[in-house]
């Protein structure tokens, strides 16, 4: 009450800071919204009838089992004088990383396929997009690689592959007329050899291995 009769003195009307034990308590997994509501002093009727839901319903969002609809979520915001992102759950840092590492894990995949389209596919050699969809497979590859992790063994031999196809697209613009058809040869080879086709088989079955939801509410008992 101090501290709020302080921001109104000096006629402040930003959000209210969330308080330490309210802070704590999130961060340590509870539910904001029952946080919130003790916090508030309310008990759990009153605040389901004064947003127009069923106990049972409240319970169920407290306990995990369920999650509120936007417009459910915005009235107990309201209700207890808080913002919306105030009651989203803490940021799960372990699935975060996670969805990061399956991002990445696709994105190698994806560009070796792409890659490989490009560089024995029907369409016409185009060096430039070859040294686009390259890049982008070393960028993700080193960063996968910074992950460390089961993936290290084959990403060496991704990033071999990836110098050896820049040397003969550096090549082949080099000397556009001359070289483009030897250097396509020479990198459909690469392309097709074990560096990269073991890579496209292992990140395959890296992302099937690695898929989890992307939010998996806690269960009544946690």
């Amino acid at each position: 009450e101090d501290l709020r009769a302080g921001r109104a003195a000096l006629g402040y009307d930003g959000p209210e800071p969330v308080p330490g034990t309210v802070a704590h308590r999130i961060a340590d997994g509870e539910n904001p919204v029952r946080v919130w509501r003790e916090h508030r002093g309310l008990k759990a009727i009153e605040l389901a009838r004064a947003t127009g839901m069923s106990a049972p319903y409240l319970s169920e969002i407290e306990t995990g089992k369920k999650d509120g609809t936007f417009r459910t979520m915005a009235a107990i915001a309201e209700v207890l004088g808080v913002s919306l992102d105030d009651l989203a759950p803490p940021a799960d840092e372990e699935g975060r990383r996670a969805r990061e590492r399956r991002a990445l894990i696709d994105g190698v995949g994806a560009q070796i396929r792409k890659l490989a389209t490009l560089v024995t596919g029907p369409v016409d050699f185009n060096t430039a997009a070859v040294r686009r969809a390259v890049t982008r497979l070393a960028a993700d590859a080193v960063a996968l690689k910074a992950q460390g992790g089961s993936l290290d063994s084959w990403l060496d031999e991704v990033l071999d592959g990836i110098r050896a196809v820049l040397d003969l697209v550096d090549r082949a613009e080099g000397d556009i007329i001359g070289t483009a058809r030897t250097a396509r040869l020479e990198l459909e080879e690469i392309v097709s050899g074990p560096r990269f086709a073991r890579a496209a088989a292992v990140t395959a079955e890296a992302a099937a291995e690695e898929e989890t939801p992307l939010y998996a509410a806690p269960s009544a008992a946690d």
